[in-house]
């Protein structure tokens, strides 16, 4: 097994227009948690929980312990995040197996025989030839204390 997963985020778009640059993400498999897709309004995104703590300092949450998270996002383009409406947004996935999730569990028992294993999206829709090819948009380290 690897020892960190790579996302290749393919987004040339500015930063003013929603995206965050070409790069590859490197995350530690043993930092893992947990893996859940999220789907709103068309757009499909992944939310991976890391264990450990932090604590969170605003108002709201004062004194409360939260989580690590990391969000990235799916695009149908290699130049630019889903906007709602956008022709980046991916077509309903109607193959389970090819949920965003999917890719990064796949990665997680994948044997490369190397350090990394890459986190390869799927096709959208039903994963037919015909169907486009869904990249990684966004990777959005944050922290968060409803988990």
């Amino acid at each position: 097994m690897a020892k960190f997963i790579k996302f290749r985020v393919a987004n040339s778009a500015a930063l003013a227009t929603g995206g965050d640059y070409a790069r590859d993400v490197l995350l530690n498999v043993d930092d893992i948690e947990n893996v859940a897709d999220v789907i709103d309004a068309g757009n499909y995104s992944v939310v991976v929980t890391l264990k450990g703590i932090v604590g969170l300092d605003n108002e709201a949450a004062a004194g409360t312990i939260g989580g690590r998270i990391l969000t990235l996002n799916a695009s149908t383009s290699a130049n630019g995040p889903a906007i709602p409406g956008n022709a980046n947004e991916p077509t309903a996935i109607t193959v389970s197996q090819n949920m965003p999730s999917q890719s990064i569990i796949r990665a997680l028992t994948a044997n490369p025989g190397g350090v990394a294993a890459s986190a390869q999206l799927s096709k959208d829709g039903a994963g037919l030839v015909a169907n486009n090819q869904m990249y990684w948009s966004s990777a959005i380290f944050s922290s968060d204390n409803s988990l």
